[in-house]
């Protein structure tokens, strides 16, 4: 008895095509023409999207203390609702500055793709408002304080 020699193959790779071909349209060009006037009727933008970008100051950062940030972006529809739009979260160095200071963090940004936009309004046009909120969380990694002799490496 022979038995065939199974085989599994798996893909792993995610593939995401964001835009279709656009449908053709037919043209023809008669003999002995050089020219031919054609309406391909209308075209949309596509795959359109903004960039924002925020800066923040952290006030009051103590000097040898690194500081974890993180930026909530959401989006508002008509009715209050809220969307999540993206989360960021970064390590801010420690300073050697003698006192407390503000630091400030710029250049944050997020992508919002407007085919996620709830506004209401065509997702094929920049040209309406989108509503966001943006929540900053601050706090210090490093402390002094340690717990009934444990041992924390810095």
């Amino acid at each position: 008895m022979t038995f065939p020699n199974p085989s599994v193959r798996v893909d792993c790779r995610a593939v995401v095509n964001p835009e279709k071909c656009p449908t053709p349209v037919d043209v023809t060009v008669g003999g002995c023409q050089d020219s031919v006037l054609v309406d391909l009727g209308d075209a949309y933008l596509e795959s359109l999207g903004r960039i924002v970008q925020l800066d923040v100051t952290v006030k009051n950062v103590c000097p040898g203390k690194r500081v974890a940030l993180a930026m909530i972006l959401t989006e508002v529809d008509q009715n209050g609702m809220e969307y999540q739009r993206g989360m960021k979260a970064f390590t801010l160095p420690a300073h050697s500055f003698p006192t407390c200071r503000d630091v400030l963090v710029k250049c944050v940004k997020f992508v919002l793709p407007e085919d996620l936009d709830v506004s209401g309004k065509s997702p094929r046009s920049l040209c309406g408002k989108r509503n966001l909120k943006v929540r900053v969380i601050a706090h210090n990694i490093d402390t002094d304080y340690r717990c009934c002799e444990a041992v924390v490496t810095l």
